[in-house]
């Protein structure tokens, strides 16, 4: 199969895909009528995050990638991410922790790259990759000619349906060989449960919230904490209302949020791109699937940016928290065959 030059694609529930053909129309909003994908930065600053595809299409992972034929697997040259400027963004943090004005907070590392080879190359192999990876992550893209996204997200920020509206909080983060012992773990079930209460103070204002049971998601190299959240709305609440309320939640930004963003454009890289910004799909009768952009690479012509987040509370230690950065990262470059 030949791809589109441009493009998207988005499981909205474990096997189901919607497919984006391009030209991709970019506009500040929704058009009326029309399915359309919404793809901001983190700092939801895009002046035009809506891209409207010229088609599209519902198929199942094993049916698109039977259409790519095996593809071969893109290289990329890695290089050494910046220690010192994560060493300077957790001394910051853990000064916030300290002064009593954090609780939480998610620094993030990005890895540089370099294609091997023909960037345009590369978006065949990596969905061809992403969509044979195993698990229960949910698979994203979008691309261009010379630009693009690949990635599998455990975390969804929200799906609605009617005025129920269904979030996830994904926190405490194990190798997955260790998964038994994530739940025993004091310092892990505290950084979940400030997920779970972030997400709840921030829904409760527009309706009814649930919270589910506490469990361990396993993934290929990872466990995480999971715990499902609800709430049915009380009054209509727009798309964008919706991003605004949830994004980020303590599992990508900070708690309590009256801290602000501020601190995450100082205490690191704030050339993330669309690393753990919303991503997402709203269908013309206002449902909507939207993930959490994790789990990915990201790259413009021939640069390559691989990150990863971990939280920070009072019990956090450097060396550890890098190694969990390391691990991520790992288990990326794993998925994609990189």
């Amino acid at each position: 199969m030949a791809l589109p030059t441009e493009g998207f694609l988005l499981e909205y529930a474990p096997g189901r895909l919607i497919v984006g053909e391009g030209p991709l129309e970019a506009r500040p909003e929704r058009a009326p009528n029309r399915l359309a994908c919404y793809a901001p930065d983190f700092f939801l600053e895009d002046p035009a995050p809506w891209l409207h595809p010229a088609s599209w299409h519902e198929t199942t992972r094993d049916r698109l990638r039977a259409t790519l034929g095996h593809p071969p697997r893109p290289a990329v040259r890695w290089q050494e991410p910046d220690a010192a400027a994560y060493d300077r963004a957790f001394a910051e943090v853990m000064a916030g922790i300290a002064a009593g004005s954090l609780v939480k907070a998610v620094p993030i590392v990005l890895e540089p790259g370099r294609w091997a080879g023909d960037p345009a190359q590369a978006i065949a192999g990596l969905l061809d990759a992403v969509l044979g990876s195993p698990g229960q992550s949910l698979a994203y893209a979008v691309w261009s000619s010379d630009r693009g996204m690949v990635g599998a997200s455990p975390e969804i920020l929200f799906t609605r349906q009617g005025n129920r509206v269904e979030t996830v909080a994904v926190a405490g983060t194990y190798p997955a060989a260790r998964a038994a012992e994530l739940a025993l773990d004091g310092k892990e079930l505290r950084e979940h449960q400030s997920v779970v209460d972030d997400i709840t103070e921030a829904l409760s204002p527009i309706g009814p919230v649930t919270v589910g049971p506490r469990d361990v998601l396993r993934l290929p190299g990872l466990a995480h904490l999971r715990t499902d959240i609800g709430v049915t709305l009380d009054r209509p609440t727009a798309f964008d209302a919706l991003v605004r309320v949830l994004h980020p939640t303590a599992a990508l930004g900070v708690f309590p949020r009256a801290a602000g963003l501020g601190l995450l454009r100082d205490a690191g890289p704030h050339r993330r791109g669309r690393f753990g910004a919303p991503f997402g799909v709203e269908w013309p009768d206002e449902r909507a699937a939207v993930l959490v952009a994790i789990r990915n690479v990201q790259w413009m012509g021939p640069a390559v940016l691989l990150g990863a987040g971990a939280g920070l509370i009072a019990e956090s230690r450097r060396d550890a928290e890098w190694a969990e950065l390391q691990l991520k990262r790992a288990t990326v470059k794993g998925m994609l065959g990189l």
